[in-house]
């Protein structure tokens, strides 16, 4: 755990030439303003993000998956790369040579997404640097929102905060010799804020036109609900439903594929990844970590852990931690339950249906009266919704 890795788009490098870069006291003497950045701030890791219409310069362009091993072996060769860096080649448009079937370019910010965050899992750096001095104009930017996406189901997986730093350089103009790098954004990603990034899509009811027909195998608008109990602090359903979480992320890894085919001299991407791949995918990727395996249970201090790391405000934070404070005192009293007991049996006297409240449920952290069974073990309470699980999903 630790260090720090730079990802940064990359062009042609056949057209780079030595450079030296200047990065506070640091001078670095390199064809590649990544590879500068990197040697300049002691970074451990860089990742290069390619566009495939390099295969014209390294191979043939007719297949995705060879054309990009040969660009990525021929960028290493060109550039010396040594094995702290990793080159991802990712479907771009490049005029009308290179092109996506619905003529747009979004299919770089899903692909670039799920190749960064899988060098994340394995790196597992603290910090990230985005470069966005090379590649295309919308590769940079795309990088910027994919690596933001990728650095925050990072942060919510390992439970840890990842700072993300963007940098550019001085454009190269004629004969320079030197280029300052300039510092573009700097924020620090904590948990508690990448459950924010990573739920706003999920949070508004108008956005599910935009995502149904991409979570096929996530149940309809199930990542909705995912996103509303994340939002809201109902950590006993989203650990509940674990195992419905993981299937849709299964189902979704086969959405990264990327297919490419030749018509008339023209390449284009007939599969590829959309946006909302990538947005679907983050939220189950984050769920399945912050609960890494079904559980219809949770002591309330484990529920308290949680909020504490993830409520995406104080308020949410507070409304859930008081509330397990107050049910806690239910393990002091001589009425103790020692067996699995609804919350409405124990207040009212009354073991009332699972007919929840869809205002109480939020407004006590998702611990509402006819939903929510709890019992005392060796002092602790413990709480779990039991067979009322269905109706807390019908009012999120």
């Amino acid at each position: 755990m630790g260090g720090e890795v730079v990802v940064a788009p990359v062009g042609n490098p056949k057209a780079y030439r030595p450079v030296t870069y200047v990065m506070g006291e640091a001078q670095v003497r390199e064809r590649l303003y990544a590879s500068a950045v990197r040697r300049a701030r002691g970074a451990g890791r860089l990742l290069l993000l390619a566009g495939f219409s390099l295969c014209e310069l390294y191979g043939k362009c007719n297949d995705f998956k060879s054309g990009a091993e040969a660009v990525a072996r021929g960028i290493r060769e060109e550039l010396r790369l040594s094995g702290e860096a990793d080159v991802a080649v990712l479907p771009n448009a490049l005029g009308a040579k290179f092109r996506f079937a619905d003529r747009k370019t979004e299919g770089y910010f899903a692909s670039a997404y799920r190749e960064i965050l899988r060098r994340l899992h394995a790196w597992d750096p603290s910090s990230i640097v985005v470069d966005t001095s090379h590649g295309i104009n919308y590769m940079s930017l795309m990088a910027v929102e994919a690596a933001r996406l990728a650095a925050a189901v990072l942060a919510a997986s390992h439970r840890r905060a990842v700072d993300l730093m963007l940098v550019n350089s001085e454009p190269l103009v004629g004969d320079a010799e030197r280029l300052h790098v300039m510092e573009l954004h700097r924020e620090r990603i904590t948990p508690s804020s990448a459950v924010q990034l990573i739920v706003r899509p999920f949070l508004v009811d108008e956005n599910k036109g935009y995502f149904l027909k991409y979570a096929r195998g996530c149940g309809g608008d199930k990542p909705f609900k995912w996103g509303r109990a994340l939002f809201n602090g109902v950590y006993l359903y989203l650990a509940a439903r674990r195992g419905e979480v993981a299937e849709c992320r299964d189902s979704l890894e086969a959405e990264f594929e990327v297919q490419v085919r030749e018509d008339g001299g023209v390449y284009i991407y007939g599969k590829y990844p959309r946006p909302q791949h990538a947005y679907l995918h983050a939220i189950v990727e984050a769920v399945s970590g912050i609960f890494p395996e079904k559980k219809s249970e949770f002591s309330a201090k484990e529920l308290e852990d949680f909020a504490r790391a993830y409520a995406p405000s104080e308020t949410v934070e507070a409304i859930v931690r008081n509330e397990l404070d107050k049910l806690s005192s239910l393990c002091t009293k001589p009425t103790a339950p020692h067996k699995w007991a609804k919350l409405s049996e124990l207040y009212d006297g009354v073991e009332a249906k699972c007919a929840a409240d869809k205002r109480n449920l939020y407004a006590h952290g998702g611990f509402e009266k006819n939903v929510t069974y709890v019992k005392c073990q060796d002092g602790e309470l413990y709480l779990s919704y039991g067979e009322c699980l269905d109706e807390v999903e019908r009012h999120l």
